[in-house]
């Protein structure tokens, strides 16, 4: 669907909403809310591409218009829908969020539905600009998880002893969409996805630990024929090593601290894939920003290293021109697994202009050792590695 329909569309739905707002205000029950980002960008490099940026400005690849709609039954049970309108190709348009919370008391809290994966700090906002200093999450570390969301059911535990405010919490469910990668979308399913993390805020300070896991099954006819035909000639594990189909699990740690004038604020990650084709992945940043309302200025340092397993070709050459043709062909599908490395350093400024309302500066220099294609940095050809993306946006909450 094009950029222009899909916000013509949103746009439909909110004025009905908004025709009826006084009602569902005057019986508080019914509450619309909205937010919406408008990020207009240019890289500096005409051999390269990076977050879908390339030589010439453009505002359609992190702008996007979103829309919720929360109904509260009774003090205990609430219904919350969420849509949302992307103009980048990496992310669909549509539902996002469609569960029901249930509270049975202040510390509790339990979610059943559609809902966001807790892997990051940020991840319930991150489409909400306006909720984080950054123009842009750092990249290197929130372009890791490969999908955002999941269905099944969430349960959130809160508890306040003196100084301390602990936070747990674990979800179960399933993952059943595409994932977008540089060489396009792959029809993946998740089952026996969960997770939990707890996180601990005392004074200025805050803390987190998470662990997720789950067993992925990516659709990729091309190699799951190929493993089969590896199979066949009894290479069993050369066609193991190309199963699409394994557990990936995925670690996170935090520490951040925070006051009315300046913020620290980190996190550093580890995905491990069991399959082949999925690679590990180990990332961090960490960035530093002062705050003089209604000005801030922040400077952030990431990094990520993807790797895969090399094994070696043991299909030998020279027996007869089926294996020569079987062993040059898995060499070349080994060597569409690249590793990648780079790394990414973003200086930006956020004026609050309004209490709803943030003018947001970046400039992001990328440098990346090694560019699989298949993450936010591609080489157009003869790329020499080193880029520098200028972005300037508009956050907005209503």
């Amino acid at each position: 669907m094009k950029t222009a329909n899909i916000f013509a569309l949103l746009i439909s739905l909110l004025l009905p909403g908004v025709a009826h707002y006084a009602e569902a205000e005057e019986e508080d029950k019914l509450k619309f809310s909205g937010f919406t980002r408008v990020v207009l960008g240019y890289l500096d490099d005409k051999n390269a591409e990076y977050v879908g940026y390339d030589n010439s400005i453009s505002f359609d690849q992190q702008s996007l218009l979103g829309l919720q709609a929360d109904y509260s039954f009774n003090d205990q049970l609430s219904l919350t829908g969420q849509v949302i309108g992307h103009t980048g190709e990496q992310r669909s348009s549509g539902l996002e969020w469609l569960y029901l919370t249930y509270t049975p008391s202040k510390a509790l809290r339990i979610k059943l539905g559609k809902q966001r994966i807790p892997f990051f700090n940020y991840s319930d906002s991150l489409d909400v600009g306006f909720a984080y200093p950054w123009l842009t999450l750092p990249q290197q570390f929130y372009d890791t998880a490969f999908f955002s969301t999941f269905e099944g059911v969430l349960a959130n535990y809160e508890y306040v002893f003196d100084n301390w405010v602990m936070n747990f919490e674990g979800y179960w469910g399933r993952y059943d969409d595409k994932i977008y990668l540089a060489s396009g979308e792959i029809d993946t399913q998740v089952t026996g996805l969960y997770g939990f993390n707890t996180s601990a805020a005392y004074n200025n300070w805050t803390f987190r630990a998470a662990y997720n896991e789950g067993n992925a099954n990516l659709t990729l006819p091309g190699a799951a024929q190929f493993v089969e035909v590896l199979n066949q000639f009894g290479f069993s594990q050369s066609a193991e090593t190309l199963n699409p189909d394994g557990l990936i699990r995925f670690y996170q740690l935090s520490a951040n601290y925070e006051n009315l004038n300046y913020f620290v604020r980190s996190e550093v990650a580890k995905m491990v894939g069991e399959s082949g084709p999925v690679p590990d992945i180990d990332s961090f940043y960490i960035s530093a920003g002062y705050n003089f309302y209604p000005y801030t200025l922040y400077i952030s340092y990431g990094e990520r290293d993807v790797y895969y397993d090399h094994p070696a070709n043991v299909i030998p050459y020279g027996i007869s021109p089926d294996l020569d043709v079987l062993a040059a062909t898995y060499e070349s599908v080994l060597a569409g697994f690249p590793d990648d490395k780079s790394q990414g350093t973003k200086i930006g400024f956020r004026w609050d202009w309004r209490f709803n309302l943030a003018l947001k500066g970046e400039v992001t220099y990328v440098h990346a050792d090694k560019v699989s294609n298949d993450f936010a940095l591609k080489d157009l050809g003869n790329f020499d590695g080193s880029a520098v993306l200028y972005q300037l946006g508009i956050e907005w909450v209503f």
